[in-house]
């Protein structure tokens, strides 16, 4: 049973990553991580001013607006983190050869072997698909020199290339290890992508929509006690859902401390070190949402978005109008004469 939580609008996003930063870093800012660390940098020192960094990971409050014309306005902002039901991992693989049939059995024996291998750690045949992708021929360049004449450079064909993807479907995502391990033993090392899917989008999509309206529910019981009757409000209403997979989220930085080049003799030739570049996987914030279903992520998870936008208009108030009572007398004498007496207050 997934957990829902709800959260104001402005709750922070912490990190717990812990690397170690150059020796200029202090230790108590580590909870930032290097990532954090390196976007805040770099924004002030390039532009001087924050950049998204500050919005996407500080939350900064948003200021509340008025509407006119008697209207009030709530969004309902809500996520959902799922994990995913399979996975599609996609392997490429090349082979070239002398010729066409010498090329396609080299690239075969790799693939029965490697799909051998893939059914012997439990992935069944269906789950398995072999993808043509390429196959074209290759030249090389013959340089012939004649006798008073330039030389002559002329492609004749080399040999032929080969490229077959290898689709594999599997639902645990520690089974990736198995079958990277797989691969190497045929000597398959480009890994192009690994897509996620979940099963049913739709009844998530529904869970976000009544979680979103149990939630307007409250917030009109709320205004209800204040004062404000919004059932009885003219109602326009709009919505919004979108997903975001981890495949889009995965981002890429480096994390070094260098030394400043202060002091050095000038026109010295500097040999910079490569720099490792990191890859995580960067989650959607919940800064901006009001209601989080699933709110821990342990591995990357598609994550299902559901805005609901509502705007009421409430009917006029009208001035309060004072009733003025008219007293009159009226007196009857003795001969029937009817007379209206005058009686000031």
């Amino acid at each position: 049973m997934p957990t829902t939580h709800f959260f104001s609008k402005t709750t922070a996003l912490s990190a717990s990553i812990f690397l170690l930063f150059g020796l200029t870093v202090k230790i108590n800012a580590q909870t930032m991580g290097n990532y954090n660390i390196q976007q805040e940098k770099s924004s002030n020192a390039v532009n001087n001013v924050p950049n998204a960094y500050n919005a996407q990971y500080r939350a900064i409050p948003k200021a509340a607006s008025l509407h006119d014309n008697n209207q009030v306005e709530i969004s309902i902002n809500a996520l959902s983190n799922q994990k995913a039901d399979s996975y599609l991992a996609i392997f490429n693989i090349i082979q070239v050869g002398k010729t066409v049939e010498e090329t396609n059995n080299l690239l075969n024996q790799r693939i029965e072997a490697f799909v051998t291998d893939l059914k012997n750690n439990g992935i069944a045949a269906e789950d398995i698909h072999v993808d043509l992708v390429n196959f074209i021929p290759k030249y090389e360049y013959d340089v012939a020199k004649k006798a008073f004449s330039k030389k002559t450079y002329t492609e004749i064909p080399k040999g032929f290339e080969l490229q077959k993807n290898i689709h594999i479907r599997y639902k645990k995502q520690a089974m990736l290890e198995k079958i990277l391990s797989a691969a190497a033993r045929q000597e398959i090392y480009d890994i192009i992508k690994v897509d996620y899917f979940i099963e049913k989008p739709q009844e998530v999509y529904a869970q976000l929509r009544d979680a979103a309206f149990l939630y307007l529910k409250k917030t009109k019981e709320q205004y209800r006690a204040n004062g404000i009757q919004l059932d009885s409000a003219y109602l326009i209403t709009a919505e919004n859902a979108w997903v975001a997979y981890p495949g889009n989220r995965y981002e890429s930085y480096q994390a070094f401390s260098s030394e400043p080049l202060d002091g050095y003799e000038k026109g010295a030739i500097i040999n910079s070190a490569d720099k490792p570049v990191a890859r995580f996987y960067n989650a959607i914030p919940a800064n901006d949402y009001d209601i989080v279903i699933n709110p821990e992520i342990l591995e990357p998870a598609i994550q299902f978005s559901y805005n609901l936008l509502l705007r009421f208009s409430l009917p006029p108030q009208t001035p309060s109008v004072k009733t003025v009572i008219k007293k009159e007398f009226v007196l009857v004498t003795p001969t029937g004469e009817v007379k209206t007496l005058k009686i000031e207050n």
